[in-house]
């Protein structure tokens, strides 16, 4: 996405909806999808588009719920280091799957 994109905003803007809805069947077809694909280039943002559709529809989120206290008080500290401690500290009490 960022080597075809403008950076800036890319996961901000949405794609078209026919080549988001193009992209999900492919990969709901279990298929591989080539993002190479001319369609995904000129439309970069359907595939973050559908990134981020991906993670808003889990049932438990990345970061998880249970989580999520933990979470908020670890990016909450000032000092920067003691920050990223606790924050891999949290992070490796994620779910296997969620961690991966």
């Amino acid at each position: 996405v960022e080597q075809h994109g403008v950076v800036d905003g890319i996961y901000r803007l949405s794609g078209v909806s026919s080549n988001i809805q193009r992209l999900r069947q492919e990969f709901d077809s279990d298929r591989c999808p080539d993002l190479q694909k001319d369609i995904y280039l000129q439309d970069i943002h359907c595939v973050s588009s559908l990134c981020k559709a991906y993670f808003r529809e889990l049932p438990n989120p990345l970061l998880t719920y249970q989580l999520y206290d933990k979470f908020a008080d670890a990016v909450a500290i000032q000092m920067e280091e003691a920050r990223l401690v606790k924050i891999k500290e949290v992070l490796k009490e994620l779910p296997v799957p969620h961690y991966r």
